[in-house]
This record gives structure tokens, C-alpha cells and sequence, in this order.
């Protein structure tokens, strides 16, 4: 992994980095990696701010970039400096003046780039979740959702949701570069979801991952009255993991996308650790 893509969107960033820059940057840190952020302004209302300052706040309120093209720069500044204390190297890709739309410039810089780090706040909304959408289903390559307060990275534990399919195995190859730096791996299918085309190949998995020197553990899980991602995120929560590493899937046409369960159900919630998402 040595080219990483953030996603930055001065809402998320107010007057300081948002946790996904911070977490893109610790990632770079670790891998030696180049970081490139793509900054837009694209929740303008600026939703997640307190509706009335306090009278502590009117002095730094009043120093606060109010257009766009300021709150663009001030977030690059923001990146660029936490990079530089990280000692990661750090360039910052224009959004302004670009013919293409936001949506088709996300999709080629991740085309160019081993991952993409975007942050989220609760359910995914529009415009952020035709993004998220653009750039798993449309660039080829992985990306990770980063809620708010997310711990740098630990290098703990890591789950892989496991149901055998073409997008299952491609998150796991994807990921890999993670999951040979993690303490440990736990491998999970939910059983009472759906029947498995493969169903012993959670422990081949494993005897897999072990060429690669990851330790991997296999086990299974009834969502009961639960859906397939809030299953996945308590057992994600139950064991203490760091991330959450599982395919997306989704069918239909471009601007019509059909998102299967367990991505709907992840889109539709509110995570509490980092997920790792590969098409």
C-alpha cells in the first residue's frame, strides 16, 4: 500500500481534521505510503455544527472561512499540516476548475490510488452516499468508511465477513496488505442469512490467510431478528475489533443501483468502527 486516497469535506473538518484524515494519515504513516486528499465543499450547511456559538467561541468564530473556496483552503491546510508532523508526504488534488463532476473525478482518482478513506456520520445521506457509491461500485478499487472518534490505528484484531462470494474474496485480497499487520483475525459468516454455494470454505480461508503468516480464526453467527450488517457491527463491537472487512455488492444500472442486504444495511447505519468495503 503506498498510495492513499482521503476524501475531505470541510463540514466534517471544522477547525480541525476530521477522524478520517487523521486515520489516512496514521495509515500512510504505517505503510510508508503517499497521501493525495480530494477536498469539496459538499454539505454546505454545515449540519453537524452547534446552531448558536457560545460567548466563548465568537472571537475564533469570527476568524472562520465563510465561502466555500476558504473553507476548501483552510481544510488543506489542516491535511497538510498533519501530515507534515506525521513526516508523511501529502499533496492536495483540485476540485475547482475540473470539467468532470465531483462524482466522476472521485471515481478516477481512486482508480489511480491503492485505497480511499472517507469519512461518515451516521447513516449515509445525499450527496456523500452517491460518492461512497461512484467510487466502490464504479472504480475497482477498496474503500473505508471512518465514523467520528475513531482510534488511530491499533493493529489489533480485524473481521472478515465471510459468505464465499466473488465480493467476499475480493475485500479479503484487497485488505491483505491490513490483515498481515494485525494481532489478530477473525473470520465470521452469518449462517441463518442465506444458503452457502461453499459451505467449508470459512476454515480453507483461514488455512489460507496462515500462508501469509495472518492468524485466523473461523466461526459462525445467527442474526436472528437482526439484519445482516447490524449482526456483523455487534459482533465487530462484541469482540473489540478494529475494522470490519467485507464485500459490497450491488446491481442494476449505473444511476439506479440495486445495493444488496448487508451494503444497505451498512450504509443505513451508524457505525461505530472503521469498515473496509471491496466490489
Amino acid at each position: 500500500m503506498k498510495d492513499i486516497l482521503v476524501f475531505l469535506s470541510p463540514s466534517a473538518c471544522r477547525d480541525d481534521l476530521s477522524g478520517g484524515g487523521h486515520y489516512a494519515i496514521a495509515l500512510a504513516r504505517t505503510y510508508g505510503s503517499h497521501l493525495s486528499a480530494l477536498i469539496a465543499d459538499i454539505e454546505t450547511d454545515l449540519r453537524d455544527l452547534a446552531p448558536e456559538p457560545d460567548i466563548r467561541q465568537v472571537e475564533r468564530a469570527s476568524a472562520t472561512p465563510t465561502s466555500s473556496s476558504e473553507r476548501v483552503a483552510r481544510t488543506a491546510e489542516l491535511v497538510q499540516s498533519a501530515a507534515r508532523d506525521a513526516g508523511v508526504s501529502c499533496d492536495i488534488l483540485s476540485t475547482e476548475n475540473e470539467p468532470a463532476s465531483l462524482r466522476e473525478r472521485m471515481i478516477r482518482c481512486s482508480q489511480v490510488h491503492d485505497i480511499l478513506i472517507i469519512d461518515v456520520r451516521g447513516p449515509l445521506d445525499s450527496p456523500r452516499k452517491e460518492l461512497v457509491e461512484a467510487a466502490l461500485f464504479g472504480s475497482g478499487r477498496p474503500i473505508v468508511l471512518v465514523p467520528p472518534n475513531t482510534p488511530l490505528l491499533a493493529g489489533g484484531r480485524i473481521v472478515i465477513a465471510w459468505d464465499g462470494t466473488r465480493s467476499a474474496v475480493r475485500a479479503v485480497h484487497d485488505a491483505l496488505p491490513l490483515l498481515v499487520k494485525s494481532r489478530e483475525v477473525l473470520v465470521v459468516s452469518v449462517i441463518d442469512d442465506k444458503a452457502f454455494s461453499t459451505p467449508h470454505s470459512g476454515p480453507a480461508l483461514c488455512r489460507h490467510l496462515a500462508r501469509w503468516h495472518v492468524d485466523a480464526k473461523f466461526s459462525t453467527i445467527n442474526r436472528e431478528t437482526l439484519n445482516v450488517g447490524a449482526t456483523l457491527l455487534a459482533y465487530a463491537r462484541q469482540t473489540e475489533a478494529d475494522l470490519l472487512v467485507m464485500g459490497a455488492f450491488a446491481h442494476g444500472f449505473e444511476r439506479a443501483l440495486m445495493l444488496g442486504s448487508a451494503t444497505r444495511d451498512i450504509f443505513g447505519a451508524r457505525i461505530a468502527i472503521p469498515v473496509f468495503l471491496s466490489h
